[in-house]
């Protein structure tokens, strides 16, 4: 006798409520307890909440790029570069402005200081900054740095980001008090790598019809027969691999190839050098034997929090093998600092807790 199957639609539909209402349950009592737990948090350590309580406009007289801005008490400097055409003569109002908080009627906005650049009223500062400008011509102002008790002006010099002098003054208050022109030693970009580079010697190397430096047993690499190679395996008699390109020298030796390299888990970041040639920079994903080459790694690549990956000056490569490099030429960057915060994850976007900052 046939027998009928069961309509399980309603049965589904019973087991997704109920597997839903017990989320929504676990929900609710994960917010509450993090709740008591952060008022708890609040009679100990205390408590600065941090909110918008305005948005305003500052207006300048002169169109310009805006670069940065710095709060001393109720007092902000904003510095910016303007394009000064056949202009010879530079003045700091072409560089900064001045601008105060003022509540009105209950709300904030900057008003231009009636005493307007009187903060940077200085005799040698303004002779300084007229011999900048005056004896570099490309000089372009970059950001404020605060070390210490210290405020530095920076500036750049020349297409190089290391290029740079800044003016040094002392904080105290609401004022500050000009130091002098010679302390860009004192400014340093940060480490532009978040790992050490690790030398590929002797020992790593192996020897055959088709020799290689093996990097950690997980990937071989070489610049030997007229090409780069790129290889998963351990195997000298053949020649062939996952990556390959060409180089100029065809009859280099293994020894005079170069071979950095850092160990990331799943990612390898390979820096290999032929013979009389720039360094050429790729990531190596050893979870799905796959490789990319990523040019701006020369500049920078810092690490993502949690071992997610690298980000790069062009883009970024994750652990799961998820990458974006994005096109066009990004110039020359330099990584500059990091900023604490929660990011969304969509297509192009990934969620981290920091964000890294690279400055042209």
């Amino acid at each position: 006798m046939a027998t009928t199957p069961k309509d399980t639609t309603q049965l589904d539909s019973g087991t997704y409520e109920i597997i839903q209402s017990r989320l929504q349950k676990q929900k609710s009592d994960l917010q509450q307890r993090l709740s008591r737990l952060n008022e708890a948090r609040k009679k100990v350590f205390g408590s600065l909440e941090t909110r918008l309580i305005a948005n305003d406009r500052i207006n300048t007289e002169n169109n310009c790029i805006a670069q940065d801005i710095i709060a001393l008490g109720n007092t902000c400097i904003f510095g910016y570069n303007v394009h000064f055409g056949l202009r010879t003569q530079i003045q700091l109002s072409d560089v900064f402005s001045i601008y105060t908080f003022e509540k009105v009627d209950g709300e904030v906005s900057f008003r231009a200081s009636e005493n307007g650049l009187q903060l940077l009223d200085d005799a040698v500062f303004k002779t300084d900054f007229e011999n900048l400008y005056k004896y570099y011509r490309n000089t372009v102002f970059t950001k404020f740095a605060i070390m210490g008790n210290y405020l530095h002006m920076v500036f750049q010099l020349s297409d190089s980001v290391t290029d740079i002098k800044t003016f040094k003054w002392l904080i105290n208050g609401e004022h500050l008090e000009y130091v002098d022109n010679r302390s860009e030693h004192e400014y340093k970009f940060p480490s532009q790598y978040g790992f050490q580079w690790v030398q590929a010697g002797r020992d790593d190397q192996r020897y055959g019809e088709h020799a290689h430096v093996s990097i950690k047993d997980k990937v071989f690499v070489e610049t030997i027969g007229g090409d780069l190679t790129i290889k998963v395996e351990d195997n000298t008699s053949d020649g062939l691999g996952i990556y390959n390109e060409p180089v100029e020298h065809r009859d280099q030796t293994l020894d005079d190839g170069q071979y950095r390299f850092a160990d990331l888990g799943n990612l390898i970041i390979l820096e290999i050098k032929p013979f009389q040639e720039q360094p050429r920079y790729f990531v190596y994903n050893h979870k799905i034997q796959s490789v990319e080459k990523i040019d701006s790694i020369s500049q920078a690549a810092v690490l993502l929090p949690d071992d997610q990956g690298i980000i790069f000056p062009s883009g970024y490569y994750l652990q799961t093998g998820e990458y974006n490099v994005f096109p066009g030429d990004v110039g020359s960057l330099n990584f500059s600092n990091e900023w604490r915060h929660l990011m969304v994850k969509t297509t192009y976007i990934f969620s981290i807790i920091r964000r890294k900052v690279f400055m042209f």
